[in-house]
């Protein structure tokens, strides 16, 4: 019996991850290759577990234990959105050196059936007992290795690079789907990225810019092919009208114009607090002018967890504080991302940080602004999209900037629409060429 695993693990409160690791399952499962295939569990206690896998197990995927819980271990300070406490740090620091200990000498010894078993839980023997019998592990698409010299990045680039290893260390295949690269900043993360995707079976970039970032440090050249969240496939029932209706909103009366934003800590920046301000302010003053213009403002939730800097929510209330207008919703639920793809092809336009929110809207032929952190992700998105002046930096977004991007994009909103139809039948055929190459790759 062939089995795969697909890691580093799901997590449904953020629907681009979410979305991420459904569809690298779907691109499994069309491989027909495998007789099972499992996706990493994740969730530090049992109420995140719930939170963070319940979505996905409601739909029939099959978990493998998760072996590398987070250093922050359920504690996630709700109030530490921008900035994070010493306390906080040393708690984290301390837990990830134990775990890195205990860790790396698991990698020793997991070939061993009778170490494992000895040295460690029967939870966790059991996990890499599946580990051991699978054939192939996919890492999920998305865009986390990158680092930008903040003191946690060694640990950072260990942390997500660790199944890796273990793949590698019995001896399995193992596939990179496309992901985005750079930087690379910080004590041993070039070096740790590049001696461990020198072990890699293939490596796929999901743009242009994080191709050549990585093929620089790697002396070799990298495959593209497009980000997995680009193939979701929307909800095709009547769930996403509906729940439009329950807001009371009309895209068929209505002009809607959907926005994301999220907390965002600036590392690598001396002055994250006013550079958080000036992003907020930057996006409600956009907000304040396409109200004044008569569009429907949408506030709509893209990640809610686990901890206070990925959700939403933080970012959204702040920016609504005192702020309060009939024309501006905030769609407050916790959507599969099926659903709330379908919630965002109603829109007219959309001004996401989110990148898997424009990647959403975009697939939907929705004209989209992105604003960019966290890597090369949008910037390089947005160029291979043939739409590299629609996205902005965050750490240097203004609301003019913004404002006369959404003048082009109205202006321009047919061609744009068109152009979108035009890249969506490209997708189709791309998702096929890799389907053939992963086929041809496991045999």
């Amino acid at each position: 019996m062939r089995s795969a695993i697909i890691v580093p693990g799901v997590t449904d409160l953020n629907k681009g991850d979410q979305a991420l690791v459904w569809e690298t399952h779907r691109l499994v499962h069309d491989m027909q290759c495998f007789d099972q295939i499992y996706i990493v569990s994740t969730g530090d206690t049992a109420q995140e577990r719930q939170l963070l896998c319940g979505q996905s197990e409601a739909k029939g995927y099959q978990l493998v234990e998760t072996l590398l819980k987070h250093p922050r271990r359920g504690n996630h300070n709700q109030a530490e959105v921008i900035q994070e406490s010493a306390f906080s740090f040393l708690r984290l620091a301390f837990r990830a050196a134990l775990d890195f200990c205990s860790q790396w000498f698991l990698l020793v010894i997991c070939r061993s059936e009778a170490l494992v078993s000895f040295f460690y839980s029967p939870k966790t023997a059991q996990s890499v007992r599946q580990f051991r019998t699978a054939e192939v592990l996919f890492v999920k698409g998305g865009g986390f290795i990158h680092a930008y010299g903040e003191k946690t990045a060694p640990y950072l680039m260990w942390f997500f690079l660790f199944y890796v290893r273990l793949g590698k260390a019995l001896g399995k295949k193992v596939v990179f789907l496309p992901n985005s690269y750079g930087p690379f900043q910080g004590f041993t993360v070039a070096s740790q990225v590049k001696s461990v995707f020198a072990t890699l079976d293939k490596i796929y970039a999901r743009e242009a810019l994080s191709a050549n970032k990585l093929g620089e440090l790697m002396g070799q050249t990298i495959a593209v092919s497009p980000d997995l969240g680009f193939y979701l496939q929307k909800d095709s029932s009547a769930a996403a009208l509906q729940l439009l209706e329950r807001y009371n909103l009309d895209p068929r009366q209505q002009k809607l114009v959907g926005i994301t934003i999220r907390p965002w800590r600036f590392p690598g920046f001396s002055n994250p607090e006013a550079l958080y301000a000036n992003y907020l302010q930057s996006v409600k003053s956009l907000a304040i002018k396409l109200v004044e213009s008569g569009y429907q403002v949408v506030f709509c939730n893209q990640s809610i967890g686990p901890n206070a800097h990925e959700d939403d929510r933080n970012a959204i209330r702040e920016l609504l504080q005192d702020w309060q207008d009939p024309a501006v919703h905030w769609i407050d639920e916790n959507l599969p991302c099926d659903v709330l793809k379908s919630v965002y092809s109603h829109f007219y336009a959309f001004v996401g940080t989110r990148f898997h929110s424009v990647i959403f809207s975009l697939t939907s032929c929705i004209p989209s602004i992105a604003i960019g952190y966290g890597g090369n992700k949008a910037k390089g998105i947005m160029a291979d999209f043939n739409l590299p002046d629609f996205t902005v930096p965050i750490e240097s977004v203004t609301a003019d900037q913004l404002q006369a991007m959404f003048d082009r994009l109205v202006a321009e909103h047919k061609q744009i629409q068109d152009l979108l139809a035009n890249q969506n039948v490209n997708l189709g055929i791309k998702r096929a060429e890799l389907l053939l190459e992963l086929k041809n790759l496991v045999g």
